[in-house]
């Protein structure tokens, strides 16, 4: 198999669990060649509860530091990168490295419940970005969020029913039924044909 066929298709960036098993049975659900970006350097990073993993982000630099990490790996994959999903924290951080040129050639940014997103909303992603909120936070009232947002040109939208980490089988939010529902529409537009195809 040539270099060029194992060159990343799709960046999934993680939330504060890190790189775990859920994530790799995902991308085995999407079927794609894929990096995977975690706030930890180590694989398998494990945290017995939701809070554990986020005091663990937080030391590890938290947000900004994440961005600055996405955006790294978007500049060694940049010729192959096509997608990019994101969770919470992993999330938010896609949407603070978005506006940045090396960004322009992805097809489509898909970013589930980034929280921190309430406070970066004058961000202006150079790539096409959905936006993708529970209904139900701990901290902000996301319906709020996401009618701003979408006033000032984004795509954002709301899923009713959900709670914040519903694509996470370790989160408490976790909600299969949902998952199973993001995990075929990510699986549809990451093999649709290529534009340069149907050309």
């Amino acid at each position: 198999m040539s270099a060029e066929a194992l060159a990343p298709v799709v960046m999934l960036v993680t939330d504060v669990f890190g790189h775990t098993p859920a994530v790799d049975a995902m991308l085995r659900t999407l079927n794609v060649q894929a990096v995977i970006v975690s706030p930890f350097d180590e694989a398998g990073f494990h945290f017995d509860t939701e809070p554990d993993a986020y005091q663990s982000f937080v030391v590890n630099g938290g947000v900004a530091a994440y961005a600055r990490k996405v955006r790294d790996i978007q500049q060694r994959y940049q010729s192959s990168l096509r997608y990019i999903v994101g969770f919470s924290a992993g999330a938010s951080a896609v949407w603070m490295a978005s506006a940045h040129a090396e960004f322009a050639g992805i097809q489509q940014a898909v970013l589930f419940y980034g929280s921190r997103i309430r406070d970066a909303r004058n961000v202006r992603p150079v790539c096409p970005t959905r936006l993708i909120f529970a209904e139900q936070e701990v901290a902000f009232k996301p319906a709020e969020l996401v009618a701003d947002l979408y006033k000032r040109g984004h795509q954002a939208e709301l899923i009713r029913g959900t709670s914040h980490g519903f694509m996470n089988v370790y989160s408490a939010g976790s909600c299969v039924k949902t998952q199973d529902r993001f995990l075929q529409e990510l699986h549809q537009l990451i093999h649709q044909p290529a534009l340069d195809d149907a050309a």
